[in-house]
């Protein structure tokens, strides 16, 4: 809890009214602050490790896609090698 104390000029004071030393409500919002940066960082590590997958699995994807051009190729390699010894 904090009380706004005013100055004879019209500036703010904020009074800590608790009974907490200053030092442990800062800890404290430090704590509270670490702890959201935390929680920040693990979302944002999440999102690439779902990038991460997601990149895998087109990678994947492009892989057989080029397996099956290769294996195509393979096979009208052997045709035209079949042709050619048969003409």
């Amino acid at each position: 809890m904090c009380a706004i104390v005013h100055t004879m000029d019209d500036r703010k004071v904020v009074a800590m009214v608790d009974d907490k030393k200053p030092h442990e409500t800062l800890r404290e919002r430090f704590d509270d602050f670490k702890e959201d940066v935390d929680i920040h960082k693990a979302e944002h590590q999440q999102k690439d490790a779902l990038k991460d997958v997601d990149r895998a699995a087109k990678h994947e994807v492009k892989s057989d896609v080029d397996l099956d051009k290769a294996a195509d190729e393979a096979d009208k390699a052997v045709e035209r090698e079949e042709k050619a010894q048969e003409g």
